[in-house]
């Protein structure tokens, strides 16, 4: 596939506490039949390349999923060239902005799945769950009839989640089938609501969830991202800030970098106190620390 380029003449700008942003961070995804992967990695990576635009970009033959960065009209023409596909036509892209890039460097990769639950029989051609706005959340997950499951890893739970969400406890996306063994499969008619990051885990989890016989589910639309953009923080039942797979490491209300860090050990979340910048660790590896060596 030939992509036309055309930068837009007039960028529109995003306005975050009326300061300019250094960079502009655009997240998307898309479930669609892609053939040609390998074409539309190369365009990507050569148009991309071409501009300081870095991030990742995990192209399959089931879609495409990203998260990106640079100088906003750069962003944008990309968005653009991605739109003028019949393919990509309404995607969903949720911006956020950084001081600098939050990425080191441009990856573009060719991927089995652009998110990875391992099951090959998970398709998303079928209906998935119910979209909820984010000004709807509250009332469904106010519901005391309704299961609320955050869809995320354990790390990414432990830096915020919605007030009284189940925390499946995975370590990576491709466990959350064994969850649904464990605790979910003798609640299929419950109303079952999800969340993730983006979005793009729920629409794997929701397709798993409806093989498997369970019809009333729910999913935020536009995930966390879109909730904290859209509702006011004294509205919130979002506790904490939300883990994010780039160097801002977390967000908050506004899609405003948080207080995150990584330890600078073991590379876990961890809350950014001025007492301990200069040696960043989370609390397993400070216990570590303090504890004595013993001599054998």
């Amino acid at each position: 596939m030939s992509y036309k380029i055309k930068l837009p003449s007039e960028p529109s700008p995003v306005a975050v506490s009326g300061v300019e942003p250094a960079c502009l961070v655009a997240a998307f995804y898309k479930f669609v039949a892609i053939d040609d992967t390998t074409a539309l990695r190369d365009d990507l990576r050569k148009f991309c390349a071409a501009r300081p635009i870095k991030g990742t970009i995990l192209v399959a033959h089931e879609g495409i999923n990203a998260t990106v960065s640079g100088v906003e009209s750069d962003v944008r023409a990309l968005i653009e060239i991605l739109n003028a596909d019949p393919r990509f036509s309404n995607l969903a892209v949720k911006f956020s902005v950084a001081g600098s890039h939050p990425f080191r460097r441009l990856k573009v990769k060719i991927k089995r799945e652009i998110v990875t639950l391992g099951l090959e029989e998970t398709r998303l051609s079928a209906p998935t769950a119910h979209a909820v706005e984010p000004e709807d959340w509250n009332a469904l997950i106010s519901d005391p009839d309704v299961l609320v499951v955050d869809t995320r890893n354990d790390y990414e739970v432990e830096v915020g989640t919605f007030e009284g969400a189940c925390n499946p406890r995975t370590r990576a996306f491709r466990e959350f089938p064994d969850f649904v063994a464990r605790q979910l499969v003798d609640n299929r008619q419950k109303k079952i609501a999800m969340f993730c990051t983006g979005g793009i885990r729920c629409e794997k989890a929701s397709a798993y969830l409806k093989s498997e016989g369970f019809e009333n589910v729910y999913q935020l639309s536009g995930g966390i991202l879109r909730y904290l953009e859209r509702v006011a923080p004294t509205d919130s039942m979002w506790r904490g800030e939300c883990f994010v797979f780039d160097e801002r490491v977390a967000l908050e209300h506004g899609v405003r970098q948080g207080h995150h860090g990584l330890c600078q050990r073991c590379g876990h979340p961890v809350m950014l106190r001025d007492e301990e910048r200069d040696a960043m660790l989370c609390a397993s590896c400070r216990d570590d620390s303090a504890t004595p060596s013993v001599a054998t």
